[in-house]
């Protein structure tokens, strides 16, 4: 809603991709989709089965589109923000698993060079395969295969 300045880098009709307010990397944007999604614990795979009963806004198949777009974006804000980072896979996609999480709207993590960050925030609050933290492509490997979007189950409910 405009109600934070924000510097916006892409827009499609689904996305936005904006830079983060405490950036934690030389490049630090953040990529979401414009339809409201609650969490990783929202989004559905083949087999149509969410672990969070707070959002019924997913949309079944969608879903894995979705993470897809947002991780293509992802791509394309390193190849116009950070080419060399993109070439030799020095940064990180990936989403916090709640309630690691610091706003209920998902929102995918574009990080780059990865190896300019801080050890604090590079080995771990953006750490994928931390309990806290899940890269984009194990989320779209998991839906793919009919599982829930990450391993843990939800910690609590609404």
């Amino acid at each position: 809603n405009g109600e934070l300045p924000s510097r916006t880098y892409l827009e499609s009709t689904e996305l936005l991709a904006f830079q983060d307010r405490s950036p934690k990397a030389p490049f630090h944007a953040l990529v979401i989709p414009k339809r409201y999604v609650k969490t990783v614990y929202s989004l559905r795979g083949n087999s149509h089965h969410s672990n969070d009963d707070c959002n019924s806004e997913s949309e079944d198949n969608d879903d894995i589109h979705l993470i897809q777009n947002m991780r293509q974006m992802g791509l394309n804000l390193l190849e116009q923000q950070q080419p060399e980072a993109l070439a030799t896979e020095d940064y990180i996609l990936c989403f916090h698993i709640p309630p690691f999480n610091s706003v209920d709207h998902l929102h995918l993590h574009v990080l780059a060079p990865a190896s300019e960050m801080n050890w604090v925030y590079r080995e771990i609050k953006y750490k994928c395969g931390a309990r806290w933290c899940t890269s984009d492509l194990e989320v779209i490997e998991r839906l793919k295969d009919g599982l829930a979007a990450v391993r843990y189950k939800r910690p609590f409910q609404c």
